[in-house]
């Protein structure tokens, strides 16, 4: 809160990305009932999901340069700005009942938010101090996930009594606000005047040619995709609630509530037990992934809604604390100039593996079961964490190694 108080261009930032992800739950929730309702099937309302997220991930190589080589502040107010043409597009499939108007403009509003939403995560370390980014870090990440308990809960509340038109409408004044805030934030989003010109190929080229030497960028991308392969078994949380504690749709919503709150905590947590250590950050990160795993291995386990929403809550304080040290990580580790790139990179290896994971889950389901499937993917979680801590232990005593070389360096200079 004080860091809020006192920092008005980091105030701005993080409550234009609230607004925006709030707005944006309320039109998927409102988008979910109509696309239910019109066909009757579940297995449409799944794909919802892949149209929201593939659409971004194909379109990486791309949306990365422009996060690079455009001004950041112009991109972020484009996407707002541009974002309301689909949402009026839904009120036309909304009012025409047409469904693949509906999914067309769905993913149109996929390839803005693409475009948006690793913005915020890009520009964080030029609107704080250093010494305030990882609390900074720590307060955005939060938002993702009080952005689907507010917006997801707000959404289904609004849809149910004023309508999905006013869920839409809500959706539109939510685009205007963020791209107003982000107008008036005073500091730089680059720390140099960004190129005009993109170079798709080379761009790329350069991203991967950075990845590859710089281990740590690699070890927080491949801790991602630990997160994201395992994580479709977060959908199995209704089932738990209606097949095997029994307690309905109420229970459901209990059930995401624990999740939610386990996910806004995470990342403060995850940030305290680092204590602001670069070194301790990926160890942390890699723990919390295995907490994750641990937690549903619990889930599977436990008979009766409390210790359920126990499970979910320890397992999606792992969540939160290993995406964002992740993300943290990732920010420290990348020059201004490439750091759009790989955030957008990140983004989108978690949106399709996350894509990819979930997909798989049905069919796990059904042939193995609701138990066996969630043991599955924890143990997959747990076996991941714990086959990297070798190699970050090695990447670790190689950065110290390599610290100590420069200061002993600098120590010669000085003497000579």
């Amino acid at each position: 809160m004080a860091l809020l108080r006192t920092s008005s261009d980091f105030r701005r930032l993080f409550c234009a990305s609230a607004f925006s992800l709030t707005g944006d739950w309320f039109t998927f929730v409102a988008l979910s009932g109509f696309v239910y309702h019109r066909t009757g099937s579940p297995g449409l309302t799944a794909l919802l999901f892949a149209v929201n997220s593939l659409p971004g991930v194909l379109l990486i190589p791309l949306i990365g340069p422009l996060t690079d080589r455009f001004d950041r502040r112009r991109l972020r107010i484009a996407c707002d700005i541009g974002a309301v043409a689909p949402v009026v597009g839904l009120l036309i499939a909304f009012h025409l009942r047409s469904v693949p108007l509906a999914l067309v403009c769905l993913a149109a509003l996929s390839v803005f938010a693409a475009l948006a939403s690793p913005i915020p995560e890009t520009v964080l370390p030029n609107m704080v101090d250093a010494q305030d980014l990882p609390l900074a870090q720590a307060a955005l990440g939060s938002v993702y996930s009080a952005g689907l308990l507010v917006g997801a809960g707000l959404g289904g509340l609004v849809t149910a009594t004023l309508g999905s038109s006013t869920t839409l409408l809500i959706d539109v004044v939510s685009f205007a606000v963020s791209a107003l805030l982000i107008a008036r934030i005073r500091r730089p989003f680059s720390a140099a005047e960004p190129g005009r010109r993109m170079r798709v190929w080379a761009d790329t080229t350069e991203l991967w040619q950075f990845v590859r030497a710089t281990p740590v960028v690699a070890a927080f991308l491949w801790l991602t995709a630990g997160l994201r392969l395992s994580y479709g078994m977060v959908g199995l949380l209704p089932a738990y609630a209606l097949d095997r504690f029994h307690v309905g749709d109420a229970g459901v919503g209990v059930l995401y509530l624990a999740q939610g709150v386990g996910a806004v905590l995470g990342p403060f947590l995850g940030r305290r037990i680092t204590g602001g250590s670069t070194d301790r950050r990926l160890f942390v990160a890699t723990g919390a992934l295995a907490v994750f795993g641990l937690g549903y291995l619990a889930l599977a386990q436990v008979s009766n809604l409390g210790l359920g929403m126990a499970a979910a809550l320890m397992g999606h304080l792992g969540v939160g604390a290993c995406a964002i040290l992740a993300i943290n990580g990732l920010q420290l580790a990348s020059p201004d100039h490439i750091r759009g790139r790989v955030m957008v990179l990140a983004f989108g290896l978690s949106s399709g593996l996350q894509g990819v994971s979930s997909l798989a889950v049905a069919p796990l389901a059904a042939t193995l079961g609701m138990t066996a499937t969630t043991r599955l993917l924890g143990v997959l979680a747990v076996a991941y964490a714990a086959l990297w801590i070798i190699p970050i232990a090695r990447l670790q005593e190689t950065h110290k190694t390599t610290k100590s070389d420069r200061r002993q360096e600098g120590a010669h200079e000085r003497t000579g």
